[in-house]
């Protein structure tokens, strides 16, 4: 036990050394480099976008070959990570419909607001579903300090960090760090390249529950 929990925050501290590179690496870029990379269907954008959908045909392939039997659901929620990564529903929407103000605007028509609520009820209900079936595998699997399911909860990690703390709060960059010419460039870099690390984080779990657990008959993850 001490030896995977000891392997787990070595794991985790050489992807956060990474994460800090890259971040930094990306700022001292000449010019207009750093914008351009972060921005808006970018290089950085782009990368996590494919990696979601690289995650869905790994996972989509090892149940078809009957590896893991994870359902659809953890694919279908990846992929739509994926698609709001790209911007997807907003083709379908006056705006963006995953923000407050979509709900509140008048430009918003009703029905188009009544369906996007529907839409994400179901999506919630679903989730919930799913969570509660797996989670007393999942958790056993956490409390023994399994790889696969320390990616897991480090992808949702860095999920939840890139949205509720850095997401449009580059005020509290420059309060940590106020030497810097432009915190509003460096608070992008820092979310955008957290938003990578959450397929990246996914795919390492694919790898590692393959790699060690698949053949543990005390794992109660796969759900078929």
């Amino acid at each position: 036990m001490k030896a995977k929990t000891r392997e787990n925050t070595l794991l985790v501290a050489g992807i956060l050394a990474l994460y800090v590179l890259m971040v930094f690496g990306i700022y001292l870029m000449p010019g207009d480099l750093p914008s351009e990379m972060v921005q808006e269907n970018g290089v950085v954008e782009n990368l996590s976008a494919g990696g979601h959908f690289f995650f869905c045909l790994i996972l989509l392939y090892l149940n078809l070959t009957g590896t893991v039997k994870t359902g659809l659901a953890p694919g279908f929620f990846v992929l739509l990570l994926g698609l709001r990564e790209l911007d997807f529903h907003e083709r379908f929407t006056a705006m963006g419909m995953f923000k407050i103000k979509f709900f509140l605007s008048p430009e918003v028509p009703w029905p188009e607001k009544m369906v996007v609520t529907l839409l994400i009820a179901g999506l919630l209900a679903y989730g919930v579903v799913y969570v509660r079936q797996i989670l007393p595998g999942f958790k056993k699997a956490l409390l023994n300090a399994r790889p696969w399911a320390v990616s897991v909860v480090c992808g949702v990690a860095c999920a939840l960090v890139s949205k509720l703390v850095l997401d449009g709060n580059s005020g509290m960059i420059a309060a940590l760090l106020p030497m810097l010419e432009n915190p509003r460039v460096l608070s992008g870099i820092m979310e955008e390249c957290l938003e990578l690390f959450i397929p990246v984080f996914f795919i390492m779990a694919l790898i590692q529950y393959i790699a060690f657990d698949k053949f543990d008959k005390n794992d109660h993850f796969q759900t078929g």
